[in-house]
C-alpha cells in the first residue's frame, strides 16, 4: 500500500502553518488532520470506493507548493469580464481575485479562503469542516492538512446576483498536490450562481487534487453550482461538494465529470430546512482508461422537501465508471419526496459502467419516491439505419450520443456551459 508517514508530510504541514501566519483553531485543524493521515488507510474498495485502483495514486511524492505564481494564459482566455466575481487558484496558491465593486458595496465577500481566515475569522471557523471532515478518509485528512489556497464567498441577506461568480482550478507542475477548500455562505433570500472550472496540463506528470466544497444557503436562499471538471489523464482528483439547506431554500448541482485518470466525484444536499428543495443534474463520459466515481446524494430531514437527481453517462475504450445515487428520507422528514433517474451507454465492448441507485424511506408520510437506473451498449440496429442512410459510423455514434445526452444538457442552466459540455462530448468522440 502506499503510503506517506508523518514524518514525510509533517514539515509541510508546520511549513505552511507558518507561512499563513496560522494560530488557534486553523493551526489545530491542520495538526489533527494530519495526526488523523498518519494512522488512516487507504479507503477499502467497498462499496463507497469500488473501481478505483487507490494503490496506484502517487501519494508518497506530492509537494504541496509549486514555483508558479502568475494566473496562466489557459485560466485567463475563460475569464468573463462580465463575471459577479473571479477567483483561481494555481497549483497550489491563489493568483487572481476579482469582485463587481458594487457587489463589494453591498457587502459581498469574495476572497481566498486562507484570507479569509484571518480576516474574518468568525465567518469561517463556524462553518469550515462542518459538512466534509479530516476525519472521514486519508483523502480527506491530507485535504485539511496541505489546504492551501481555496476561495470563500460570502453574501449577505437579500442580495440577488445575476451574473455567476467564476471560481478557477488549474494545475501545470507535476507532483503538486491541490487541495482547495471552496467555502459558501448565503445569507437569507440571497440568490447566486456559482461556476467551477477543473484542468491540468501535466504534459505527461501526474498530480493528485484532493479538493472540497462547502455550501450553506440559510432560509430561502437559493444557490446554483456548476461543476465542469476536464483535468488531464496525470490527475487523480477526489472531490466532495455539499450543502447544507436552510428553510424554504434551494441548492441545484449541475456536475459535467470528463477528466482525470481517477476522479471520484460527490455532490451531496442535506435537505434539513423544512420547504427546502434541491436538484441534481449530472454528465459524465469516460474514456482511455479511466476510472470515474460519480455520485448525487438527497438526504432529508425537513418537512415537505423535495429533491430530484437526473444523470447520463457514457463509457468508451477501456474506461471504467460507476453511479451512485441515493435518496435517502428520515424520521420525522414528512410529507417529503425524492426521485432519481441514471442511464448509461456504453460504447466500447471493453468499457464497463455501473448504476447503483438507492432509496431509503425511513418515514410513512411521504409524498413520494422512486427511482430508475439502466445501463446499456449503444444499440446496433440504430447505428445500422443510420449507416444505411449514408452516415459515416463516427458520425453514426455522434449523433446517438448527442440524443443521449440532450435531455440532460438541456437542463443545464447557462448557454456557455451547455456549449462546452458539448464539445468536451465530441471530443472524447475523436471530433
Amino acid at each position: 500500500m502506499t503510503k506517506v508517514i508523518s514524518s514525510e508530510i509533517e514539515p509541510a504541514v508546520r511549513q505552511l502553518a507558518d507561512r499563513f501566519q496560522e494560530t488557534g483553531w486553523a493551526k489545530e485543524l491542520r495538526l489533527q488532520a494530519l495526526e488523523a493521515y498518519d494512522v488512516l488507510d487507504l479507503p477499502k474498495q467497498d462499496e463507497g470506493w469500488r473501481n478505483l485502483r487507490l494503490k496506484e495514486v502517487p501519494l508518497d511524492s506530492l509537494i504541496p507548493v509549486g514555483g508558479k505564481k502568475e494566473t496562466p494564459e489557459a485560466v485567463c482566455s475563460r475569464i468573463d469580464s462580465e463575471a459577479a466575481g473571479v477567483i483561481v487558484h494555481y497549483n497550489s496558491d491563489v493568483t487572481e481575485i476579482r469582485l463587481n465593486p458594487e457587489l463589494e458595496a453591498k457587502g459581498v465577500i469574495l476572497t481566498s479562503l486562507q484570507n479569509a481566515i484571518a480576516e474574518y475569522p468568525e465567518k469561517v471557523e463556524k462553518y469550515l469542516g462542518k459538512l466534509y471532515t479530516y476525519k472521514e478518509s486519508k483523502f480527506a485528512a491530507l485535504h485539511y492538512a496541505l489546504r492551501t489556497g481555496g476561495a470563500f464567498l460570502y453574501v449577505p441577506k437579500n442580495v440577488v446576483i445575476d451574473a455567476p461568480f467564476q471560481v478557477f482550478t488549474y494545475g501545470d507542475i507535476p507532483n503538486v498536490g491541490i487541495f482547495n477548500h471552496t467555502l459558501i455562505v448565503a445569507e437569507a433570500f440571497s440568490q447566486i450562481t456559482v461556476l467551477e472550472y477543473s484542468g491540468s496540463d501535466l504534459q505527461g506528470g501526474t498530480n493528485i487534487h484532493s479538493g472540497a466544497v462547502e455550501i450553506f444557503p440559510q432560509d430561502g436562499a437559493k444557490i446554483t453550482y456548476i461543476s465542469l471538471q476536464n483535468f488531464d489523464l496525470g490527475t487523480y482528483s477526489f472531490h466532495p461538494r455539499r450543502a447544507l439547506l436552510g428553510r424554504d431554500s434551494e441548492v441545484k448541482w449541475v456536475a459535467s465529470e470528463f477528466g482525470g485518470k481517477i476522479a471520484r466525484s460527490e455532490n451531496t444536499s442535506y435537505v434539513d430546512g423544512d420547504g427546502a428543495n434541491s436538484e441534481a443534474v449530472v454528465v459524465f463520459f469516460g474514456s482511455n482508461e479511466q476510472s470515474l466515481d460519480v455520485s448525487a446524494s438527497m438526504i432529508h430531514q425537513g418537512r415537505n422537501t423535495t429533491s430530484d437527481i437526473v444523470a447520463k453517462g457514457v463509457m468508451n475504450d477501456k474506461a471504467k465508471t460507476i453511479w451512485r445515487g441515493l435518496g435517502h428520507i428520515l424520521p420525522g422528514s414528512k410529507g417529503s419526496s425524492t426521485y432519481q433517474k441514471e442511464n448509461s451507454l456504453i460504447l466500447s465492448e471493453n468499457a464497463k459502467g455501473d448504476a447503483i441507485p438507492g432509496l431509503l424511506i425511513e418515514e410513512t408520510d411521504v409524498a413520494g419516491a422512486g427511482h430508475a437506473a439502466t445501463v446499456g451498449r449503444i444499440d446496433e440496429a440504430h447505428l445500422f439505419y443510420l449507416q444505411s442512410r449514408g452516415i459515416p459510423l463516427k458520425q453514426a455514434q455522434r449523433m446517438i450520443v448527442e440524443g443521449f445526452f440532450g435531455s440532460v444538457t438541456e437542463l443545464i442552466p447557462l448557454e456557455n456551459v451547455r456549449a462546452e459540455v458539448q464539445s468536451l462530448v465530441d471530443r472524447k468522440l475523436g471530433w
